[in-house]
């Protein structure tokens, strides 16, 4: 047996027991929102998905003078091409967005949606009318309010940002008077997995594949008072998309 043999098996060894870690995090999450310690609740959540990510071997390439921007008060949107993005949400960003995750999710993590709703994240089903309108009152509450939120524009890992591009984020950078913070992930991937929608089957493939790296190619804020009308931000979003 090779030595590179053995140190292949002693990682993924570590890798496993890194996920049953953070899910032992996450159940521990749950009971204190159960308890009513919600803010300690919400800590757990994020470090279990920082811990999450680790196992299913994602690594983190920031740039430092990125990393502030993650702080700063505006509408945080983002391409979403890759199910390991809900990583990027939750732990890079810490804010509140809106989300269908819990539908994929649900049967694998008890009270999903319970942890979402306490993290402060908005569940609906985008097939119902009155779900994304109630979403989209949420997001415009918290422009007005927080002046701090998470939009994936694209909607879906399944739509590429650069064919679907709501214009529900000009529209609310133009109503609330905020600004717009466009990031541009990408990751670094060589080991092909492609997410069939059966979570299992992806989280046992990521654990014997090779480390994917996780990186921010670009970042750039957008002010609507330096445009005519929501139209002219919407077109300026789209080819920062479009734009390699």
């Amino acid at each position: 047996m090779n030595r590179l043999y053995i140190l292949n098996i002693l990682n993924i060894f570590f890798r496993i027991n890194l996920f049953v870690f953070s899910y032992l995090l996450y159940l521990i999450q749950i009971i204190f929102i159960f308890l009513k310690f919600t803010n300690i609740a919400k800590r757990i959540f994020r470090w279990a998905a920082y811990i999450c990510s680790l196992s299913l071997g994602v690594s983190y390439s920031i740039n430092k003078n990125f990393k502030y921007k993650f702080f700063k008060k505006g509408i945080h949107i983002s391409n979403h091409d890759n199910p390991l993005d809900i990583f990027a949400a939750q732990y890079l960003f810490g804010m509140r967005t809106i989300t269908t995750v819990d539908q994929h999710l649900k049967n694998f993590l008890p009270f999903f949606e319970v942890a979402l709703k306490n993290y402060g994240h908005f569940c609906f089903d985008y097939k119902n009318f009155d779900d994304r309108k109630s979403a989209y009152l949420f997001l415009r509450k918290n422009c007005a309010s927080d002046k701090q939120i998470l939009i994936y524009p694209s909607g879906s890992i399944y739509t590429s940002i650069k064919t679907r591009f709501s214009k529900s984020v000009s529209k609310l950078a133009f109503t609330g008077n905020i600004k717009i913070i466009a990031w541009k992930f990408s990751f670094v991937d060589r080991s092909n997995i492609e997410y069939n929608r059966k979570i299992v089957d992806y989280i046992l493939k990521r654990f014997i594949s090779e480390k994917i790296i996780l990186k921010v190619d670009k970042v750039k804020i957008y002010d609507p008072n330096a445009y005519a009308n929501y139209d002219e931000l919407h077109y300026e979003l789209k080819n920062f998309y479009l734009i390699t």
